[in-house]
């Protein structure tokens, strides 16, 4: 059994189409597939699916669905920040935090550049990045109440450009403070976690999100996880799962999870065939 369930297309940010996307699963021997568009957010139209667009995604997404029946296991979610709209009859949503608001009604991408980070830190935070990180966690543990959530989007997003263009600590127990304690809300509301490997396939990162600290806490706290990619092309569709998934077992994991009609299913780490 194999799945991922982060994935883009050409009707938001992404570079391949649904019905690419989904011949591309199928091409590898996934079992199970699902699609993520960035539900519409008045903060970030640029990124996301057209408010007016949204019946065709649900529309074309549904006839792949018919089309891979009794052949592979697809799901119509959606992808969506604090503002996100959702629409009804969603298979599973995503919550994920991409934005940082100022009170004076301007907000920064925190995954754009390392430039635009750095100057959300100095016109927002005077130039404290840990004030900074709190404010991301502050506004991703409110993600399940607000997005109704089934799972939380690459959780550390906002150390993207932390390896390559260092600008926090993220061992300081400064960082973890405030990550920790959001993550054991989150865990403790029952909301599970991907393990999204998108910046790797894009250069940003060599390793997942969580990073590894982070993730050897949410295990000691429980938490449940699903493997993504968060892939915009179809070359990018589970790229390095197995990497990640020998990550998530030395962090003390047995098992990963795969969405299906009855919500999240458990795939143990060694089973045959399992996961990659």
């Amino acid at each position: 059994m194999r799945g991922d369930f982060h994935t883009h297309s050409t009707l938001d940010d992404g570079k391949s189409s649904l019905e690419e996307m989904a011949a591309a699963a199928r091409a590898a021997g996934l079992t199970h597939f699902g699609f993520s568009g960035h539900s519409y957010c008045p903060l970030e139209e640029d990124y996301c699916i057209p408010r007016e667009k949204i019946p065709e995604y649900l529309a074309r997404a549904r006839a792949v669905q018919a089309r891979y029946a009794g052949e592979m296991e697809v799901f119509v979610g959606l992808e969506l920040d604090l503002l996100g709209e959702r629409p009804e009859g969603l298979d599973y949503a995503i919550g994920s935090v991409h934005t940082i608001c100022g009170g004076d009604g301007r907000h920064f991408a925190v995954d754009e550049s390392p430039e635009t980070a750095r100057q959300c830190v100095e016109e927002f935070f005077g130039g404290d990045w840990y004030r900074y990180t709190d404010a991301y966690y502050d506004q991703v543990a409110l993600l399940p109440e607000r997005t109704r959530c089934d799972w939380i989007g690459h959780f550390d997003l906002v150390t993207k450009f932390n390896e390559r263009a260092p600008a926090f600590d993220e061992e300081s127990p400064r960082y973890l403070r405030r990550a920790l304690e959001v993550m054991e809300h989150l865990v403790r509301s029952g909301t599970a976690f991907e393990i999204n490997t998108g910046a790797i396939a894009r250069g940003y990162r060599t390793a997942p999100y969580p990073g590894k600290s982070l993730l050897r806490a949410l295990r000691e706290f429980g938490g449940e996880i699903i493997l993504n990619s968060d892939s915009h092309h179809t070359s990018h569709l589970c790229h390095g799962f197995p990497e990640a998934t020998e990550l998530v077992r030395a962090a003390g994991f047995t098992h990963v999870n795969l969405w299906t009609r009855d919500g999240l299913h458990p795939v143990g780490l060694n089973e045959e065939g399992s996961v990659v």
